[in-house]
């Protein structure tokens, strides 16, 4: 009896074994994307099934509501992803962006299609090549100085209609305030968008993308009730803040190669360094690592070697001044050089958390990369 018992169990794994192999085998390919709005040079992507490894492909539109060129590629594991995020070039962007599975048959995790015959096709499922459209809003700033001129320049902005970028002070609250500038843009892609600015500025200003619905481009929002609204899709406005002081951008992100985090970007008035301070009860300690010396103005994607010891912690990063032998990092070696760089009396720093490491091709670090907008609630001030 115990040998039939232990005869059915074996039988009954091997079914089990087979069932799930067959399972495996048969995973149809798929991908889900939603509308969007993105602030940070990336598109997301709700979920994709791959049969293998394959890539997720943003396609533009060619002008006739199909896929066009590429603008983006993202490697993708055996099986199904969710929640991902990936870099697109935002110059060459659509209102209309096709993402478009791939398989992965050429050289593993290098995208080939169109460079490497036969290699690295469209994904296929019940005869038809996988592909999702999505509706996006691109809105991108980052941290700069203002002009002698008075002016700052958005970086990008793709939207279905023609509207405005409009440049507001900081309330003081960390929010939109009043308006200090405001220049028109074309439906489509713009890029390089320069904004002449009058009034009293802000450390911190936030551009916000409006829509153009009164009198055609005359900025009218404020003065002419219901029109030239900001632009908000899924209930986030198109609004973010950008620094004209000296700034570090650092986010919550997992260990590198070789122990080392990444400033997303950085903005200084003079030659400098990013130094990375170990956590002192909840305030900057003892440096752990030091970066290559960095120019003045934006900078973006400097990395430094801390060591793995700290995964788990909370780290500061912290600018600093090069005003010593110049290239040579001697701050507390050398009396008065190289200090930290302060702005309205306090010092340039940012805390952040190191994470366990991640597999590189779902790391969604970007150079350009930006906080979330808040969610759409009240409208700014005019």
């Amino acid at each position: 009896m115990r040998k039939l018992k232990l005869t059915f169990s074996i039988l009954m794994i091997a079914l089990l074994s087979l069932a799930f192999g067959v399972s495996a085998q048969d995973t149809t390919p798929s991908i889900t994307v939603s509308d969007q709005l993105s602030l940070d040079g990336n598109v997301r992507i709700d979920s994709v099934t791959s049969d293998g490894p394959g890539f997720v492909v943003i396609h533009i539109d060619n002008g006739e509501g199909a896929p066009g060129p590429v603008i983006g590629t993202l490697p993708v594991r055996d099986g199904t992803s969710n929640d991902l995020s990936m870099s697109i070039d935002t110059s060459a962007a659509t209102p209309t962006l096709f993402a478009m599975l791939h398989v992965d048959t050429g050289e593993v995790g290098e995208y080939e299609f169109g460079s490497v015959d036969g290699a690295d096709l469209p994904a296929m499922a019940d005869g038809e090549v996988v592909v999702q459209p999505m509706n996006v809003v691109i809105f991108t700033a980052n941290d700069q100085f203002v002009t002698e001129d008075n002016t700052v320049t958005v970086a990008s902005v793709t939207a279905p209609d023609a509207g405005f970028v409009v440049i507001h002070a900081d309330s003081g609250e960390s929010t939109p305030g009043p308006v200090v500038g405001f220049a028109p843009v074309d439906a489509g892609t713009t890029t390089g968008v320069t904004v002449e600015l009058d009034g009293e500025l802000t450390d911190v200003l936030w551009p916000m993308l409006h829509v153009d619905t009164g009198e055609e481009g005359v900025y009218e929002f404020g003065e002419v009730e219901g029109v030239d609204g900001p632009v908000s899709v899924n209930n986030r406005t198109a609004v973010l803040p950008i620094w004209t002081v000296p700034h570090v951008r650092v986010f919550d992100q997992p260990i590198g190669m070789n122990g080392t985090v990444t400033v997303s970007r950085l903005l200084i008035d003079a030659p400098g360094w990013v130094v990375i301070h170990a956590d002192a009860d909840g305030s900057f300690g003892e440096v752990i690592g030091v970066s290559e010396a960095v120019p003045e103005g934006a900078t973006g994607r400097v990395s430094i070697e801390i060591g793995d010891e700290f995964v788990g912690q909370q780290v500061w990063a912290m600018l600093h001044y090069d005003t010593g032998e110049e290239g040579v990092y001697e701050f507390g070696e050398v009396d008065g050089a190289d200090g930290p760089v302060v702005v309205n009396e306090a010092v340039v720093v940012e805390p952040f958390d190191v994470l366990a490491a991640e597999e590189p091709m779902l790391d969604d670090m970007d150079a350009e990369a930006t906080p979330e907008a808040p969610e759409a609630t009240e409208e700014p001030s005019s």
